[in-house]
């Protein structure tokens, strides 16, 4: 159960940073965006959760994280530091 919790973290915490970093790098190439490689390659990333959670992507993902972090806290503290390692 830990490994879930914390595979789940781990793909929620990609998605995000992916989402982060294309919506900065958006920002400060502006309307050449979907010519930019990097742009392309985080869209690519972060395309299949925005297909399934469409608008609420971000609010999904944030609440899936803080799910997966409680858990990952609770199995942590539950099962002692060791397991956590």
């Amino acid at each position: 159960m830990l490994w879930l919790a914390t595979c789940v973290k781990l793909v929620c915490e990609v998605a995000l940073m992916a989402m982060l970093g294309r919506f900065v790098l958006g920002l400060m190439v502006g309307p050449a965006r979907e010519l930019n490689p990097f742009h392309r390659l985080l869209g690519w990333v972060v395309l299949p959760v925005e297909r399934r959670a469409g608008r609420w992507t971000a609010p999904l993902l944030m609440a899936l994280w803080l799910a997966a972090t409680a858990a990952k806290l609770r199995l942590c503290l539950e099962l002692g530091l060791q397991a956590c390692r």
